[in-house]
């Protein structure tokens, strides 16, 4: 039988699982900006794809022309935060601005966060210094 988990397991595994868009865009337009910027990359790669083609066709005049695979100009999104990472961070942000007293932590945002994968150094956003 499968056994519920209790409201602490549930919050530690919310503060894992869940993610926070810290890129400072809207989520709306970070969703369409995703689909535009692939779009990009792909256009990009067909036009210099026929750019190169148009080159060794008038090199070689209407010869079969050999194409060397142009390099692909690629996109990659870089992942939201998780939840325990991005509340740790904000009570550290409001402690350093004097909006909140000393940061006091929960032994569950304590727990998820040990459990946290760390996050890129290209990490880039409102939170962006650190002093962990």
């Amino acid at each position: 039988m499968k056994r519920f988990l209790t409201p602490q397991e549930k919050k530690v595994l919310r503060y894992e699982k869940d993610r926070r868009n810290t890129h400072a865009e809207s989520r709306a337009r970070s969703r369409k900006a995703i689909a535009k910027r692939k779009a990009l990359t792909h256009r990009a790669l067909r036009h210099a794809q026929d750019a190169a083609t148009a080159r060794a066709a008038a090199m070689l005049d209407g010869a079969d022309p050999l194409i060397r695979k142009t390099a692909r100009n690629t996109w990659c999104k870089i992942p939201d935060a998780a939840l325990g990472d991005y509340v740790a961070r904000t009570l550290q942000s409001r402690f350093l601005r004097g909006t909140n007293g000393a940061p006091q932590m929960s032994a569950l945002l304590r727990k998820a966060r040990r459990k946290l994968v760390p996050r890129p150094a290209s990490f880039k956003g409102p939170l962006q210094d650190d002093p962990d």
